[in-house]
């Protein structure tokens, strides 16, 4: 009898469970939800966040044809796209009172996926994301190009983590890594002849605390020239103002190299040695300046 009175407290109590996300699902605002990520999204990153087409799936979830991101104070010009974006719920989550979901999305030639959670869910006020991308083609991207201040090309890969307080990117905590091949970057820099980098591959750890994106462990190399870089860039509103500040070792073919004779004679005894030669980046993202020695 005993064991019966067991087994009929556990049925009930898992109908009990299935009823009440069945509530919450049912009774959930979804039209109102997609104004609120909206909203978040642009409030917590910085940029304004627009879905398009927006409709239910089973199991819980919704589906967006697409998301775009628009710069805020650069003529609200388009700066990536995502399509066939697909959330799902974790309804456990929702019980407690947060909203929890994952994303999958395409973008360029890749993937875009995410793992989201957005406290009180009455009125967001904290949020925690992990971010993870996979060859995502930056080629004829006028909106990466914008935002850097410079056209880049290559494909991407990494992820990243950040939680703070919605609407306050600067101060949110995190980090994460990212990996770069196949990629290409003007210079404009008057101690280098080449004019562009080529054949560029960058990986690095990455930190976000205090208002400083701190680059760690980051190691690049392309045609004709190798070496690794570390440092901060304090962030500013604005992505391509943000103050570089970064010190790098670097090994170059001579003949990328364009020097003045006190600092080239300077440069062939590190070279000759077959040491790297040192080098400081000052100046902003927009704006680098390459310093040597």
């Amino acid at each position: 009898m005993k064991r019966f009175l067991t087994k009929k407290v556990i049925g009930y109590f898992l109908w009990g469970v299935v009823l009440a996300m069945v509530l919450v699902i049912w009774r959930f605002p979804y039209e109102s939800l997609q104004e609120k990520l909206e909203a978040v999204a642009s409030a917590s990153l910085g940029f304004q966040f627009d879905l398009t087409d927006m409709s239910l799936t089973i199991p819980p979830g919704l589906k967006f044809a697409k998301c775009t991101v628009r710069s805020m104070d650069m003529g609200n010009d388009t700066l990536f796209e995502a399509t066939k974006v697909r959330t799902r719920f974790k309804l456990l989550s929702l019980l407690k009172g947060d909203l929890a979901f994952t994303v999958r999305s395409e973008a360029y030639g890749g993937s875009l996926s995410g793992d989201f959670r957005l406290a009180p869910i009455h009125n967001f006020q904290n949020y925690r994301m992990r971010v993870w991308a996979q060859t995502v083609r930056l080629e004829g991207q006028s909106g990466i190009s914008l935002l850097l201040g410079r056209p880049l090309e290559g494909e991407i890969s990494g992820e990243i983590e950040l939680e703070g307080v919605v609407g306050d990117l600067v101060n949110s905590a995190g980090g994460g890594n990212f990996k770069l091949v196949n990629g290409s970057c003007p210079i404009d820099s008057p101690y280098l002849r080449a004019k562009t980098l080529e054949g560029l591959e960058v990986s690095a750890t990455i930190e976000l605390a205090d208002g400083n994106f701190k680059i760690n462990d980051c190691q690049f190399n392309g045609k004709g020239f190798q070496g690794t870089l570390t440092g901060e860039v304090r962030l500013q509103p604005g992505l391509s103002s943000s103050v570089l500040n970064l010190t790098g070792r670097s090994q170059l073919e001579a003949e990328l190299i364009n020097l003045p004779a006190d600092k080239s004679r300077v440069a062939e005894a590190f070279l000759n040695r077959g040491k790297p030669l040192p080098f400081k980046v000052r100046g902003t993202v927009a704006e680098p300046r390459l310093v040597l020695f």
